[in-house]
């Protein structure tokens, strides 16, 4: 009989869960729900959470930890202002995978709401993504990209309200704004000092 890969079989449940919350929302992602969307049995499922509860947090973890890799994945672009752009990109649902993780995460935000695991998820994340547009628009500076700010936490706290802002536009009422539009309103966010594109003027 093969062996289990444990991390793999996690990651398989986490993605179900992700599925589930995507198609049918939170009261989709049951253990019955993850049973039916995976072919797994109920003992093989409480064999790696013992409940439902546990099974949600790690799904909300491990897709926290998808965008981090994502982010860190950006840094290989050469050109920095583009590599920055990359980077605060892969915060916003500019693409068909970013739409769907982040329609996700917003599932789980809301059950966070109730739920005090997941709103610990919530608050790490959200202070992990200050800490990254900190240090983002202290590179940018550094490199003269970008004019130094008098206020650093205010600059971080008007990018992050930017990317949320367009974020919950572009999975709520895209048809008020497309993803070019967002990505160019971000690019004045992140880079002001740079001369718009045409196309970034009529955005």
């Amino acid at each position: 009989m093969a062996r289990v890969d444990h991390q793999q079989r996690r990651r398989e449940i986490a993605e179900a869960v992700w599925r589930l919350l995507e198609n049918g929302g939170v009261e989709s992602a049951s253990v019955r729900g993850v049973i039916a969307e995976t072919g797994l049995s109920s003992g093989s499922i409480r064999f790696f959470f013992s409940t439902q509860a546990g099974l949600h947090q790690f799904a909300m973890a491990s897709l926290a930890e998808r965008v981090r890799e994502r982010v860190r994945g950006a840094t290989a672009e050469p050109d920095p202002s583009a590599r920055a752009l990359a980077m605060a990109s892969e915060l916003m649902p500019l693409r068909d995978d970013t739409e769907r993780e982040l329609s996700v995460w917003m599932a789980f935000v809301a059950k966070a709401r109730h739920d005090p695991e997941l709103a610990r998820i919530v608050a790490e994340q959200a202070t992990a993504i200050r800490e990254f547009l900190a240090k983002l628009l202290s590179d940018l500076v550094a490199l003269g990209l970008r004019a130094p700010g008098t206020d650093t936490g205010t600059d971080v706290a008007h990018l992050n309200a930017v990317i949320d802002g367009l974020t919950l536009e572009l999975l709520t009422v895209p048809e008020l704004i497309d993803r070019d539009q967002a990505a160019a309103l971000l690019r004045r966010a992140l880079l002001p000092g740079e001369e718009p594109t045409r196309k970034e003027e009529n955005a």
